[in-house]
């Protein structure tokens, strides 16, 4: 009769960066509730004990000292059960990114993480030590680590897969993977290289930062590739599962499903089921990132402008997922009208229709009189359209959501996207500012998408209208005045968002040089746009590009929701007076852009 072998996988449901003591308890309690299964084997996410967004901190001998306190103190809880946890440990020279295998009370190994990510190689030597001192003892090291169990297992950091490729059955791996869109599921965590014949991941979670990355806490357990065990995204479960002895070794491994990307929108899905999925997960994602954002600092209501566009209105739909994952009142949203110079009555209306169609009391501040005080106190000709006299209206807006912010003893939530950063169609200090950007991960056409699902699903017949009007409404700043309509249209400015969408993703995400996106975009928008055209636009995208990156250098944090990001902490780095001609030149026939 064939025996198994019981494994668990799961990150701690408790803890945040930096609290080394609730993190402690968070993975203490973990190892108790698997070892209450029965469990023989627990795998946790890389860096749990201390976060992976720790930053300079890696470097201070005072917090790396806690950590290895605290990583023995855990392993006096594995009696009877073997768990690799990921901490930060050092020879008091260098300092690794490192797996603490535990068992029998104590801690047996260390397993050194070799491929490191571009921010922990600011912080982390990929090299592997014979042993480190702990104690007084001598700790053995290794790229992975061998198991107490009945049948061949390794232990290793799931970012190591893919070149060490273990002949162990069994493989348990530490990660920490972002949560993306369209990527939530069992599948995600599937390696693209490689599955071994039984496979348990822990991903990362609720007791990391949310600056900029988002962690969903996911776990699974795969057997001969396909999902044995899988603890949901964000629902902090532990993935338990019996793997009969012998591994069976006959049958085929199912490999991870590719998921087929649009070719006109390569960051959206192409089936309608995996689209309305990759929707329902954006939301989802940026809401859990403000949610875990407002319980850390303590604040219970939140300040946002809602101008009647696509950016504010999904700020608005991301806050109420946040307001119900928390379990508070909605009363607490402070959803407000700014009407300026330039409002139009469509948009103006549609404002007050969203908040009356998510029950949400109305506000309205009239920010006209104000704006023509300030004009007054630094001569601003009110017929000069210019620049001052746009950026203070867009200022004065910022500055009042904040302030109100601080009178509820909230925090303000900006609107500002992707697309919008990445051309620095954003005033400097205005709605470029925010104390938290939940839209900064998306961009202004995956908005629409996303908006468009709300519109499709919803059963409130009020909010489906007034969605269906935003959607339809030209995208405008509306800083200029037009006798209540729409004057300014913000493609005709930029280009249409379709294109700089495309061009943005395939030179953020993909890397692509200007000619190769040019000669992609002319065959996936043939018929719609002509490569003459496309080498324009993307020139003018371009030159946007690097003039506006000393916006970006200062973001607001915000998360990642589509794998990518203009952060320039976790994201795009660049200097603020970068020149752009290397990526000007050629791409309108006109050489040197001036």
């Amino acid at each position: 009769m064939a025996s198994k072998v019981l494994i668990a996988a799961a990150a701690p449901k408790g803890g945040a960066p930096l609290d080394v003591r609730k993190n402690k308890e968070a993975i203490k309690e973990t190892i108790r509730e698997a070892a209450a299964f029965g469990a023989q084997a627990l795998i946790m996410p890389e860096l749990c004990l201390s976060a992976s967004g720790v930053g300079s901190l890696f470097s201070h001998p005072h917090f790396l000292s806690a950590c290895l306190d605290a990583a023995l103190e855990i392993a006096k809880e594995c009696e009877g059960i073997t768990c690799a946890f990921g901490l930060p440990v050092t020879d008091g020279k260098k300092t690794y990114n490192a797996l603490a295998v535990a068992g029998e009370g104590r801690i047996l190994s260390f397993v050194i993480k070799k491929n490191l990510k571009q921010d922990q190689a600011l912080f982390f030597d990929a090299s592997c030590p014979d042993s480190l001192r702990v104690k007084g003892e001598s700790i053995p090291c290794a790229r992975q680590a061998v198991l107490p169990l009945p049948l061949p297992s390794a232990v290793l950091f799931y970012d190591d897969l893919k070149d060490r490729k273990p002949e162990a059955s069994l493989v348990l791996a530490a990660a920490a993977i972002p949560a993306q869109a369209g990527l939530l599921d069992a599948e995600a965590l599937k390696p693209d290289d490689y599955m071994p014949r039984a496979l348990a991941v822990a991903n990362a979670g609720i007791n990391e930062s949310t600056t900029d990355l988002v962690y969903p806490g996911q776990a699974g357990i795969y057997a001969e590739g396909r999902t044995a065990a899988f603890a949901r995204p964000f629902m902090k479960e532990l993935a338990v599962h019996g793997l009969s002895l012998p591994l069976l070794d006959k049958n085929q491994i199912e490999t991870k499903k590719p998921l087929k990307m649009s070719r006109q929108m390569p960051y959206a899905p192409d089936s309608k089921e995996a689209l309305d999925r990759w929707c329902e997960d954006a939301v989802e994602i940026a809401a859990r990132a403000l949610a875990m954002r407002m319980k850390r600092i303590h604040v219970q209501s939140v300040t946002l402008g809602v101008s009647g566009g696509l950016d504010s209105t999904m700020a608005l739909v991301t806050s109420l997922r946040a307001f119900d994952i928390l379990g508070l009142p909605r009363e607490g949203i402070y959803a407000c009208s700014l009407p300026g110079l330039g409002s139009s009555n469509r948009t103006k209306n549609n404002a007050i229709r969203l908040m009356e169609a998510f029950d949400l009391k109305p506000h309205e501040i009239d920010l006209k009189p104000s704006i023509l005080r300030h004009f007054n106190d630094i001569k601003q000709d009110i017929n000069a359209h210019d620049a001052a006299y746009e950026n203070a209206q867009a200022r004065e807006r910022t500055q009042v959501l904040m302030d109100k912010a601080n009178q509820l003893g909230g925090m303000m939530v900006g609107s500002g996207d992707l697309s919008e950063l990445a051309l620095g169609f954003t005033t400097y200090g205005g709605d470029h500012m925010s104390m938290y950007g939940v839209n900064g991960g998306l961009y202004k056409t995956a908005i629409r998408l996303i908006l468009g699902h709300v519109a499709e699903t919803t059963d409130n017949q009020s909010l489906k209208t007034v969605l269906l009007d935003i959607l339809d409404t030209p995208i405008s700043p509306e800083l200029l005045p037009g006798q209540g309509e729409i004057k300014q249209k913000t493609e005709d400015i930029l280009g249409p968002y379709a294109l700089n969408d495309f061009f943005l993703h395939r030179f953020l995400k993909d890397r692509k040089a200007p000619e190769d996106i040019v000669r992609e975009a002319a065959r996936v928008f043939s018929g719609k746009h002509d490569e003459g055209e496309i080498k324009t636009r993307l020139n003018a995208f371009f030159k946007r590009f690097f003039a506006s990156q000393f916006k970006r250098n200062c973001l607001p944090d915000g998360p990642m929701v589509l794998g990518v990001s203009l952060s320039p902490r976790n994201g795009f780095t660049l200097p603020s007076d970068a020149s752009g001609d290397l990526y000007l030149s050629g791409q309108s026939g006109k050489g040197k852009q001036k």
